[in-house]
């Protein structure tokens, strides 16, 4: 019954997102995804891959996902379950690191492309001063991502900050601000967003991940650091996760992105799922949201040279 009853949900809440040659870009952390600490069974995965499906989004970054988990126990990895009930129009990567934390992409092969896809050359763990956390468990991954009904490219790139540690976390802050600087000065399509979970739980809705209660986000400010980036995800005060008030999924964006071809106002935190059955949601999907943006397709061609992007394959 709970099998069906959540096939019925995704059912209902399928909507079309994109309009004409727009895409849609979105992150959830998929929480514990092939381990043991929040095991699926094999309908639960199937629920997980209708879902996705449902939201219709072209390209996903998802994080903690074990690449090589089998807590469903049917001899196959939970992640190769996934994709292959997702079916033939979608593929999925998954970085190196993050051991069975990973970060990586989930795109609706028929809409968009994917190249270039690595984890960020250039950075690593490193030691924090005056913290015994180093950086980066799980380093950044990007791609080039260009819609095929052409129009829209961007280098999108997946996070999962730190959790337990916020100088570790304004540490990453600052190191991704310098990236993004670097790549823009070296790069002709300035199109970028940052997105995945930043573990930041503040903006205003729940006090200052540094505990000082100013509403404010040191991490966020970080990122934003001399206009570099700009969080989409300050235009929407809802929280992310399904059991806590929590705002720890955000997205940032370049200024030419952010002015250009990002649909001012898309930025969604997508509840439509656990509004409808918390329950089968918190069990079959995760304690977070997805959050999803639009990028138009406008009269004036982008499909800039993918250039030297500085991945690490």
């Amino acid at each position: 019954m709970r099998r069906k009853a959540v096939l019925i949900l995704v059912l209902v809440v399928t909507a079309s997102w994109a309009h004409g040659g727009e895409i849609v870009v979105g992150s959830l952390n998929m929480e514990w995804f092939g381990h043991g600490y929040k095991p699926r069974t094999g309908a639960q995965i199937a629920t997980m891959a209708d879902y996705i499906r449902s939201l219709e989004i072209d390209v996903l970054a998802v994080q903690e996902v074990s690449q090589t988990g089998d807590k469903s126990q049917n001899g196959v990895a939970d992640w190769t379950d996934l994709l292959a009930d997702l079916g033939p129009g979608y593929q999925g990567w998954l970085g190196k690191t993050g051991g069975s934390q990973r970060v990586g992409f989930i795109w609706r092969t028929e809409r968009v492309e994917l190249t270039d896809l690595g984890e960020l050359n250039g950075i690593q763990r490193e030691a924090v001063p005056s913290c015994d956390k180093e950086t980066f468990p799980r380093i950044p991954v990007t791609a080039f991502v260009k819609s095929k009904g052409g129009g829209v490219d961007l280098r999108l790139i997946a996070v999962h900050l730190f959790a337990t540690s916020d100088k570790a976390r304004y540490a990453e802050g600052k190191k991704l601000n310098a990236w993004v600087k670097t790549y823009l000065q070296g790069n002709s399509d300035k199109d970028l967003i940052v997105i995945g979970d930043f573990n930041s739980k503040s903006l205003g809705a729940q006090g200052d991940d540094d505990n000082d209660n100013d509403g404010d986000s040191e991490t966020i400010k970080n990122l934003e650091k001399d206009g570099t980036l700009t969080c989409v995800s300050k235009e929407h005060a809802e929280y992310t996760t399904a059991t806590s008030q929590e705002r720890y999924d955000h997205a940032a964006l370049t200024s030419a992105l952010l002015n250009g071809k990002y649909v001012k106002g898309s930025w969604d935190v997508r509840r439509e799922a656990i509004s409808l059955a918390p329950t089968d949601y918190k069990e079959a999907i995760s304690n977070h949201l997805p959050v999803t943006l639009r990028i138009s397709d406008d009269e004036d061609p982008d499909n800039d040279p993918t250039g030297d992007h500085g991945v690490d394959e």
